[in-house]
C-alpha cells in the first residue's frame, strides 16, 4: 500500500477515479492527534518519522527500521529501553570503496536517502546483508553490511546499490542466502494512477523481479498480481511469500520454479515478517480506498488512526489467525509486525511512531 505515496503527489488527478469508486468511500481517519501516553496497554514510541518496514537484528534485541520521509533514514530502537539511535546515514555508518555488492556501476550512495521496504539476511560467507528499498535520487535496492560496535549496536556500511530497471517501482525486498534479492514491482512508473484504476477492474500492474549481480533484473514469471506489496523468502531459500494488495491475498511461490504453491485470503495485505516459531506475521489493512488515499499524504506527521490487524499465518497450511486488531488510538494504518521479547513492534507508512503491544 505504502507504494501509493507517489502516487498520491498527483492526487489532485486520481479524484476522480476515487469518485468512481464511491462505494468504497467508508471509513474516515481521525483529526484528533494522538499523545504518547499509553492506551489500553499499547506503548508508543514516538519522534520517529513513517517507520514503514522493520526487522530485527541479530543479536535479538534491536530492530533496525526505515524512516520512510522524504529526508529519511536507517535507525534502529534498543528493545531493552526504547531508545532510538541513527544508523544511516550518520556517525554509526560506513561507505565501503571495494567488496561491493551491488551493480558494478554503482560505486557511491546517492546524497539524499527515503527508505521503504527493508530486509536482513546472512550471506554465505557469514557477513549480515540489509537490503534496503530506496526511492529518493534513484529507484534502488540498497545494499549494507551489518556489524556491531564494543556496546552491541548494530552499525552499517554501506556496500553498493542495483538500479531499477527503466519503470521500475519497488515496494519492499527480499534478500537471498547468494547475495541476490526478491523485490516487488507494483506498476510501471510512469502510469500508476492509471494502472491502480485498471486494478479496480481485474488488471494485474505489476510482478516480482528476481536480481544477481551476473544477469541483473529479470521478471519472475507467475508472480503477476494488483500492487504487490511485502515480499519474504523462507529460511531454508526454497519458498518465498508474496503479499498481492488489491488481490487481497497472500501467495506462496517456489523459488526454484516460481510455481504458485498456496494462497490464503487477507485483507490489503502489507509487509511479512518471521516470528520466533516460524510462522509469518502479516500486516492487513482494513480501511476504504478512499481513506488510505487521505491517509497517505506527505505532509501528514501525525499518526493515522485507520484500522489493521496481525495475522500470524503457518507457512505450511497457509492457515491464517488473528493476533491483533485495532482501530483508532494510539496509531492505526500497521504496516508491520516483528516479535521481540513477548512483544509485537508494529510500524506504520505515515506518522511519528511505531507501537508496541504485548502478545497475549
Amino acid at each position: 500500500m505504502t507504494g501509493l505515496i507517489p502516487i498520491v503527489r498527483r492526487a489532485v488527478v486520481f479524484w476522480f477515479g476515487a469518485a468512481v469508486i464511491g462505494s468504497l468511500a467508508f471509513g474516515s481517519d481521525s483529526d484528533t492527534t494522538p499523545n504518547c501516553d499509553i492506551v489500553d496497554g499499547i506503548i508508543s514510541i514516538c519522534g520517529l518519522e513513517r517507520p514503514e518496514d522493520l526487522t530485527v537484528a541479530p543479536n535479538r534485541r534491536d530492530i533496525i527500521f526505515g524512516q520512510f520521509s522524504e529526508n529519511g533514514s536507517l535507525a534502529v530502537l534498543d528493545t531493552v529501553n526504547d531508545s532510538v539511535h541513527k544508523l544511516y546515514p550518520g556517525s554509526d555508518s560506513g561507505i565501503a570503496k571495494t567488496d561491493l555488492w551491488g551493480d558494478a556501476t554503482c560505486t557511491t550512495p546517492g546524497k539524499t536517502f527515503q527508505a521503504h521496504g527493508i530486509d536482513l539476511r546472512q550471506r554465505s560467507d557469514g557477513s549480515w546483508q540489509l537490503l534496503v528499498v530506496n526511492h529518493a535520487e534513484r529507484e534502488s535496492v540498497e545494499f549494507f553490511e551489518v556489524s556491531f560496535t564494543k556496546q552491541d549496536r548494530p552499525r552499517l556500511v554501506w556496500r553498493g546499490c542495483a538500479v531499477a530497471p527503466e519503470q521500475g517501482s519497488f515496494n519492499d525486498v527480499a534478500a537471498l542466502s547468494d547475495g541476490g534479492f526478491l523485490v516487488t514491482h507494483m506498476a510501471a512508473k510512469d502510469s500508476q494512477m492509471w494502472q491502480l484504476f485498471l486494478s479496480l477492474f481485474g488488471a494485474d500492474t505489476g510482478f516480482v523481479y528476481r536480481w544477481d549481480q551476473a544477469k541483473g533484473f529479470y521478471p519472475v514469471a507467475g508472480t503477476e498480481g494488483k500492487l504487490p506489496n511485502g515480499i519474504i523468502v523462507s529460511p531454508d531459500n526454497t519458498t518465498f511469500f508474496v503479499n498481492h494488495y488489491f488481490d487481497n491475498e497472500l501467495r506462496k511461490y517456489d523459488l526454484a520454479t516460481g510455481e504458485m504453491l498456496g494462497a490464503v485470503s487477507v485483507e490489503k495485505p502489507d509487509n511479512l515478517s518471521w516470528n520466533p516459531r516460524g510462522g509469518l506475521y502479516v500486516a492487513s489493512q482494513h480501511a476504504s480506498l478512499f481513506a488510505l488515499l487521505k491517509s497517505l499524504d506527505p505532509e501528514i506527521s501525525k499518526p493515522s488512526l485507520l484500522p489493521f490487524s496481525i495475522y500470524e499465518v503457518d507457512p505450511q497450511t497457509m492457515q491464517k489467525k488473528l493476533v491483533v486488531e485495532r482501530d483508532g488510538k494510539p496509531m492505526g494504518a500497521g504496516t508491520v509486525a516483528v516479535e521481540v521479547a513477548g512483544y509485537l513492534y508494529i510500524g506504520s507508512y505515515v506518522g511519528d511512531r511505531m507501537i508496541k503491544v504485548a502478545i497475549e
